[in-house]
């Protein structure tokens, strides 16, 4: 909380306010104002503002507070008026002494924005600072915020005490907007908060016919991710006068203070943001409730807008890559409603998307045509970055916005490709062939097409029956390689060569940007022999293919049915590999696995040799160590084997009643 001002300085009587002479024609006074009425009330103390000798580099008092009371000739206002415009004189003053501090030395964030603002500012006053580069001062604005801070010093106290218990009251606003410190507030639904920096503020009494309303007017400053760029989003709040209630809890009003205790953990949470923004894509794990997925909708312009809508917030967790500069050539925004920042962020979005198109025509520098953009944030901004991100979700196939709150580090499981159901000549010669295709291992002889522009992917065909481990298998991979797994099933590619040609590529441009290994399982769906009878499906078989062909990341394909692939898809296949049926001895090392997950859960005097004799496949031992898990819990014991053989029993005894259940062929008899 910044310090109350000092108590009303004694101040020179001039000869006594009522009988002040006239200046001198010949003699233009030099203070830039005159006091009356200093012993009165503060709606009848009187600040007059003469006119001044132009002098370049200045900008006359008088023209400031005639501009910001909206009367440009005004010499005359009383204290209560300019009380009103204190805050808006407060952010001047702030601004003026940034520009003429980062004069001396001039470092890349006053070059790109207290100098752009502070002229912007002063531009209103019909300041041109000419070709000089010299300091620019306001005679008199300091010792005028003093004078009203003083002769207004017990609101001003007042103000502060109710905000430091928590209450906010309308004229207490103007203690709340200070430029000199942040202020927060809930975005997003509600979801987090976000610091922001006031830039203006100021009352205004509006009159009409049903008589006169009091209204606040704030102007705020947040820092945006665009692109590879940070950037500043910049609105207006407009906050009406309350009826009934003088006071109001501060956790009932929009905005609020950021207490000392707060800063560390916003400004921490700031500089995540600010590093998984910038530097290209990061892959990250994201905690249940932090994403949220996007709903794409068509603009008039022809152009599309992605954003969060009510009921998009994800319950789980999962993993995520984070790529502003994707998410923004695909139209996506890390916000969600109609609030005054939301939209204040898509309007800026707008504009970064015509600077690029711009750039792509002719090079431009970063911040030409006004637009203020960042390679990297400000120390003195970075507690006001906005608190989401755009990125991909692998969990939900879809894009959207995560929360930085959210978002962690992965924890690759390293040591899943060695805990694989496969013999070692297996895993050597899918490890080999793995390195040597994505370069980390050591040098190869690489071979060349007879044609370019082949990229020389890897294409596995993991074949066999269900749960033995072909998907995971590329899971273990993608855990050792640390990069993303995206999971395609054939139901989202559509059901045209169109549609299987736009999303299939559109997804396996997605995993070669992000060195991501891509599973598209039941291949044999798009892939299945051709015949001359079917020419949709021939038409499918060739798109297939020709993508294929030209994928140059790692691609994996499971199946069934491998003997009802295309001929024409076996020369494509750098590796093809059958898994077969588990054996008892691969079994019991699945049920060990599963069961040293959950070791800490109470498992113990398990007998996996004697439940390794049950016919199970891979995912139903999975399956079966979970519902006996639950079932533990339930009960408040311990795992034991006789609740294990139980679930078994039971499972084992579900599937045999689906094979054996012949009522939905009699209802078709009937």
């Amino acid at each position: 909380m910044a310090p109350l001002p000092p108590p009303l300085p004694p101040l020179p009587r001039r000869g006594g306010i009522s009988r002040q002479p006239s200046p001198s024609p010949n003699l233009e006074p030099q203070e830039p104002f005159l006091i009356h009425n200093q012993d009165e009330t503060p709606d009848k103390i009187e600040f007059h503002f003469p006119p001044l000798e132009p002098r370049p580099g200045t900008v006359s008092l008088r023209t400031v507070i005639g501009t910001y009371l909206s009367s440009p000739h005004a010499s005359r206002a009383t204290a209560d008026k300019i009380f009103h415009i204190l805050p808006r004189l407060r952010c001047l003053q702030h601004a003026l002494g940034k520009y003429n501090a980062g004069l001396a030395d001039p470092s890349p964030v006053f070059e790109q924005y207290w100098r752009r603002h502070t002229l912007d500012l002063l531009s209103g006053f019909g300041f041109l600072p000419g070709s000089a580069a010299g300091s620019i001062r306001i005679a008199g604005l300091d010792d005028l915020i003093v004078r009203i801070e003083a002769i207004h010093r017990d609101s001003i106290q007042e103000a502060r005490s109710l905000i430091a218990k928590g209450q906010i009251s309308f004229s207490a606003l103007s203690e709340l907007f200070r430029p000199d410190v942040p202020v927060q507030a809930s975005i997003l639904s509600g979801t987090t908060t976000c610091a922001f920096r006031v830039t203006d503020a100021f009352f205004e009494e509006r009159r009409n016919l049903l008589g006169s309303q009091k209204i606040f007017h704030v102007t705020l400053e947040v820092v945006v991710p665009l692109g590879d760029h940070f950037s500043i989003a910049s609105f207006s709040e407009v906050i009406s006068a309350w009826n009934g209630v003088r006071t109001r809890s501060l956790s009932d009003f929009s905005y609020r203070p950021v207490p000392e205790a707060e800063r560390q953990s916003l400004q921490s949470r700031a500089e995540d943001a600010v590093r998984y923004a910038l530097g290209g894509a990061k892959y990250l794990a994201y905690s249940p409730g932090s994403f949220f997925l996007h709903h794409t909708r068509p603009r008039q312009n022809g152009a599309v807008m992605s954003m969060a809508t009510s009921g998009a917030q994800s319950l789980t967790g999962g993993r995520i890559m984070v790529d502003m500069a994707r998410g923004a050539s695909l139209g996506h925004h890390p916000c969600q409603g109609v609030d005054e920042a939301t939209l204040a962020i898509i309007q800026l979005a707008g504009r970064y998307r015509q600077w690029m198109s711009k750039r792509r025509i002719q090079s431009e520098p970063p911040g030409s045509d006004a637009l203020i953009l960042w390679d990297q944030v400000p120390d003195e901004f970075v507690m006001t970055c906005w608190p989401a991100l755009v990125g991909f979700s692998f969990t939900a196939k879809a894009w959207g916005h995560v929360l930085v709150d959210g978002l962690s580090p992965i924890d690759f499981q390293d040591q899943a490709f060695d805990r694989l159901v496969l013999s070692q000549e297996r895993k050597q010669l899918i490890r080999a062939v793995v390195r040597s295709g994505t370069g980390t291992g050591t040098s190869t002889p690489q071979t060349q097409d007879l044609i370019g522009g082949k990229q020389g992917g890897l294409i596995f065909l993991l074949h066999g029956p269900p749960g033995v481990g072909k998907t995971l298998t590329a899971e273990a991979i993608a855990e050792v390689l640390h990069r993303p797994l995206y999971y395609v099933t054939m139901g989202e590619l559509g059901v045209t060569p169109d549609d299987l040609e736009a999303r299939l590529t559109d997804v396996l441009d997605l995993c070669a940007e992000w060195n991501a290994l891509a599973v598209l399982d039941e291949a044999d769906v798009f892939l299945e022999t051709r015949s001359s009878s079917d020419l949709v499906r021939n038409s499918m078989v060739c798109v297939m293919l020709r993508i294929l062909e030209y994928h140059p990341g790692i691609l994996f394909l499971t199946t069934n049915r491998v003997r009802s692939l295309d001929p024409a898809f076996e020369s494509r296949v750098t590796l093809a590999m059958r898994f077969e049926a588990l054996s008892r001895s691969a079994r019991a090392q699945v049920w060990r696995s599963q069961l040293d997950g959950i070791a800490g859960a109470g498992a113990s005097d398990i007998d996996c040799d004697e439940l390794a004799a049950q016919h199970l496949n891979g995912r139903q031992i999975k399956n079966a160590v979970r519902l006996a898990l639950s079932l533990a819990v339930d009960q408040g014991v311990a795992l034991t084997q006789s609740i294990l053989l139980r679930t078994v029993e039971l499972t084992s005894l579900g599937r045999q009643n689906m094979v054996d259940d012949g009522t939905w062929e009699d209802l078709v008899d009937k």
